[in-house]
This record gives C-alpha cells, sequence and structure tokens, in this order.
C-alpha cells in the first residue's frame, strides 16, 4: 500500500471520529467541535502510524 491510500483512508477515519464525536457530543457540550476535531487528529495520526508499520513489515 503506497503513501497516498494511507493518507487517504487517515482522512476518512478523521472526518469520520470527528463527526460521530461531535455529534454525541453536541448535547452534552455547546462546543463540541473542540472536542471532536483533536479526537480526529489523534485517529487519524495512530490510523496512520498503525498502517505504516504494517506496510514496514
Amino acid at each position: 500500500m503506497n503513501v497516498a491510500k494511507m493518507v487517504l483512508i487517515s482522512l476518512v477515519i478523521f472526518v469520520l471520529v470527528t463527526v460521530l464525536i461531535t455529534q454525541a457530543l453536541q448535547d452534552r457540550i455547546f462546543f463540541s467541535l473542540f472536542v471532536g476535531i483533536p479526537s480526529g487528529i489523534v485517529a487519524f495520526v495512530l490510523s496512520f502510524v498503525y498502517m505504516y508499520r504494517q506496510k514496514s513489515e
């Protein structure tokens, strides 16, 4: 798997995690996007690092 595909998959994960966490916390926290975006960034980095390490094995 090349790096472009890994970035694309990680970007999709970023969007999904951001939207899901933002929607889940929308009723409890007024600024739920401030929780959703960092969570999406963490998911993006973790998924990219995981796929990159799996590629190198």
